[in-house]
């Protein structure tokens, strides 16, 4: 309405000019007068005659100072002058009930009392009407026009200031803009002083009653600019609780999740972020929107930006979690909350230890809670070097594996929150280790179940590395694969089934049978040999039993060449060029001389390969053996066990886990010297709970020939390691090197 003082029209300007003039004692006695002049004026009254009494009577309501009558004649009217052409005043109640107060202060002083309260009944009718009109023109500007005056509900009315009554029944109607309208009485809610539950209920009732599917778009949209429009988290809440099916609706979570994504990214308001935790932890079931939410965190979580957002989201989280429901988003929050602690500790925080203990409080209930602790804290250390210049090795990282599974292989609930946790907190860097985790730890058909659901989690990164681990465990081991394979795994899978074929005429990368026949051979004879003259020197110490294989070796390496030659038609290149040496270190010479006379403790010797192919591909790699013999007990009897201490594995694992151990032994099924992985080796002490030795028997169920070993592994390039620390260790570089240092060179031509 405008402010500006308009002129009343001309057929009631004398009227409201007797009205305002009225002395204060006479104002009652002439309201009957005045009314029905009023009443034929109405009847008389033009369209145009009615817009500018409207207008006149609001702008003398609206500011200014009144006389009794004046007010009277305003108010107690106000039902014939006051119609809704124009838009809705704001606060209109709250004005029309101040000046019904100055109307009753003034008739009261006047010495008029004993009518007061008829007075007041009629103009609260009056008032009512007023409203009723306004809000039947205008049926979304309730809050607007009653804004500021308390009002109570009964079930079907709703009072302001215990005397203007509004049916919301009729408030509401039957057309389409019902939302908008369910709306303005939820607007109400925070101000209501009673029957808030009843309104609440009221509200529920006729929301459930509007069709799903017809009204889904406009509450989605209405939801999210109240949260863009940082609102307060109670309203939001007011919002889902009137519509209860958006709690369930997926598409509006998903969405929130996005929005907070992204809001976490870009730094984006605090009220808007506190509004999408408030909304994400609204949804039912409550553990799809706890996901949602963490799933925006992980996706955002820079240690190199401000992180004071994420903190207050995953507050919101740790509010609404229950840790023994869900041990997986515990561990999730866990992982980021050691994060979040190490960011704070380089800023220099003071509650940095603080929020990590008050974190692990949380879940100090659970049987769980220190395998938890342990993971993120390890997984919060470890995978930042996934991605920095001090990347761990292979080993290292199979022995985390293997660590984490023998952790948490053993529980069900260990297993899920393990499984989900990797898939969806390792950073690309680590996805081969997340997933090969991952397989290790479905061990029943149930964790395959759960797997497969996993191919809904909100993080496309889930998504993906579930699928490509399904996809694995659905074709099996025994699947054929297409000629060019697309994925890794698939690759290894059409290796391993093409391992029966040869690959031009031979098993090896070397594609000639002939040439992995003849080194086969040749190897087996200088096996074979020694096993059968072990009897004869098994009392000699190790380091000269090995340095006797060797010198061997070398020697049936020097008698390959002119085997070659036979094979070759006549000025036919060479294919292969093998060279072998061997060297003794000096210090561990030494060594063994000034410990003569104490029982040996083994021989280490480095493998040292060089591969060369066609002058262009090349390859280096270091193989660690530990070599151990067979001892006597008794004449003519072996002993049951090989002696090797378990630190000693331990020892040569640390350096590399493609290490082997050598068991010099006479001959038994076949003369032949047992090579066993040094991991296999370890197992079979964890088996028999032996620290310092290894069963024979067993050791020779599982044992490979040297022969075959140095053909089809060594030279096969199916055994070693290329990590810088392991061939200086190897070629004797660093303190503390092998005792016998292998040195072989393979050259191989075109054809």
């Amino acid at each position: 309405m405008s402010s500006v003082d308009p002129h009343w029209p001309d057929s009631l300007q004398a009227l409201y000019e007797q009205a305002s003039g009225a002395p204060a004692d006479a104002v009652l006695a002439s309201r009957p007068q005045w009314a029905e002049q009023l009443a034929d004026w109405v009847r008389r009254a033009t369209l145009e005659e009615r817009e500018r009494a409207q207008m006149a009577t609001w702008a003398r309501l609206d500011m200014g100072s009144r006389s009794p009558g004046e007010l009277l004649f305003l108010l107690a009217h106000s039902g014939e002058l006051l119609w809704p052409y124009s838009e809705a005043p704001r606060e209109l109640l709250q004005r029309l009930l101040s000046r019904q107060d100055q109307l009753v202060q003034a008739l009261r002083g006047g010495g008029q009392g004993e009518a007061l309260e008829p007075l007041a009944r009629e103009v609260d009718a009056e008032l009512s009407k007023v409203v009723a009109r306004y809000l039947k023109r205008h049926p979304d500007e309730l809050r607007r026009l009653v804004s500021g005056v308390r009002c109570t509900f009964d079930g079907r009315v709703l009072c302001f200031n215990d005397t203007v009554a509004v049916d919301v029944k009729t408030l509401l109607g039957s057309d389409k803009r019902l939302i908008g309208r369910l709306d303005q009485l939820r607007e109400l809610l925070p101000h209501l002083r009673e029957g808030r539950d009843k309104l609440v209920a009221f509200i529920r009732e006729r929301a459930a009653k509007i069709p799903w599917r017809e009204c889904r778009d406009i509450l989605e949209e209405k939801l999210f600019q109240l949260v863009a429009s940082a609102r307060s988290p109670g309203e939001l809440r007011g919002f889902l609780g009137c519509y209860a099916h958006g709690k369930r609706e997926a598409r509006w979570c998903t969405r929130a999740g996005l929005l907070l994504a992204r809001n976490l990214e870009e730094g984006g308001a605090v009220a808007v972020i506190d509004n999408l935790s408030e909304v994400l932890v609204s949804f039912e079931p409550p553990v799809e929107g706890l996901r949602a939410s963490l799933n925006a965190v992980v996706a955002s979580l820079h240690e190199d930006r401000e992180l004071a957002r994420h903190r207050r989201v995953v507050d919101t989280c740790w509010e609404r979690l229950v840790p023994k429901a869900e041990p997986g988003l515990a561990l999730v929050l866990l992982w980021v909350e050691e994060r979040l602690f190490r960011v704070a500790l380089r800023q220099g925080a003071e509650d940095a230890f603080e929020c990590r203990n008050r974190a692990r409080e949380r879940v100090r209930s659970l049987p769980v809670a220190e395998a938890l602790e342990w993971l993120a804290e390890e997984c919060a250390e470890l995978w930042p070097r996934m991605e920095s210049e001090h990347r761990p090795g292979a080993d290292e990282l199979a022995a985390w594996r293997q660590e984490v599974t023998r952790r948490y292989a053993k529980k069900p609930v260990l297993r899920k929150a393990a499984m989900e946790f990797v898939l969806w907190c390792a950073p690309d860097a680590a996805a081969s280790e997340a997933e090969l985790v991952t397989l290790s730890l479905v061990k029943t058909s149930t964790d395959r179940r759960l797997l497969r659901r996993l191919g809904d989690h909100p993080s496309t990164r889930v998504r993906f590395r579930v699928r490509a681990i399904n996809a694995w465990l659905a074709a099996g081991p025994e699947s054929s694969e297409p000629e060019t394979p697309a994925t890794l795994t698939g690759a290894l899978r059409h290796l391993r089934s093409a391992g029966a074929l040869t690959l031009g005429g031979g098993r090896t990368w070397l594609r000639d049978r002939d040439l992995e026949e003849l080194l086969l051979g040749a190897f087996g004879r200088v096996e074979r040999d020694f096993s059968a003259r072990y009897p004869e020197h098994f009392r000699e110490d190790e380091s000269v039993l090995v340095s006797r294989l060797l010198e061997d070796l070398k020697n049936e390496v020097d008698s390959i060449r002119s085997d070659l030659s036979i094979l070759l038609a006549q000025g036919q290149p060479v294919p292969l060029e093998l060279g072998f040496q061997y060297r003794r270190r000096e210090e561990a010479g030494q060594g063994t001389e000034a410990a003569e006379g104490a029982r040996p403790a083994g021989v280490e010797l480095g493998f040292v390969l060089t591969v060369e192919v066609e002058g262009f591909l090349t390859t280096k790699r270091a193989v660690l053996v530990q070599a151990r013999k067979l001892e006597q007990r008794g004449e003519g009897q072996w002993a049951p066990n090989l002696r090797l201490a378990r630190e000693q594995v331990d020892a040569v694992l640390g350096r590399s886990e493609s290490s082997v151990c050598l068991f010099l032994v006479p001959p038994a099924l076949r003369a032949e010297c047992w090579m066993i992985p040094a991991r296999l080796v370890r197992g079979l002490m964890d088996a028999q709970g032996s620290l310092s030795t290894v069963s024979r028997e067993g050791a020779q169920r599982v044992a490979r020939s040297l022969a075959q070993w140095m053909t089809y592994e060594l030279l096969g390039l199916w055994a070693g390691d290329d990590r810088p620390g392991v061939l200086e260790w190897a070629e004797g570089r660093a303190q503390g090197g092998p005792d016998f240092i292998v040195e072989l060179s393979v050259r191989k031509n075109g054809r």
